[in-house]
């Protein structure tokens, strides 16, 4: 399921989109997650299944700000660091992202295009 204003894989937080805060009834951590972050911050590390690195991704790293934030599969489960609930560790990722946009106008704008909150 993906939520209908941004698009974005639909993990719920509060009963909204953790991503634009739309309101969504159903929620759920799809191990498309990790793809759809990784084409909207390109500065995440990320590894792919599949031999030609052109499946899903099955790992993402990403520092912000001296931040370290990794999710990864394994074993069909998504794994976060800091081990958070998904939606609890995309809404710490955002807030970092927010804080590092707020001196950066490329990422500010890349933010804001995919339809994100800024905290």
């Amino acid at each position: 399921m993906k939520c209908e204003t941004c698009n974005a894989p639909a993990v719920l937080l509060g009963g909204a989109c953790v991503f634009c805060r739309t309101p969504i009834d159903e929620s759920h951590a799809p191990i498309e997650l990790l793809t759809y972050l990784q084409r909207r911050l390109p500065m995440a590390k990320s590894k792919r299944f599949g031999i030609v690195r052109r499946g899903e991704v099955r790992d993402l790293d990403l520092d912000v700000d001296g931040r370290h934030f990794r999710a990864r599969v394994q074993r069909g489960q998504l794994i976060f660091e800091p081990d958070l609930p998904p939606a609890r560790w995309v809404d710490a990722l955002l807030a970092a992202l927010s804080a590092k946009a707020a001196g950066d106008a490329e990422l500010r704008t890349r933010l804001s295009r995919a339809g994100w909150d800024l905290r």
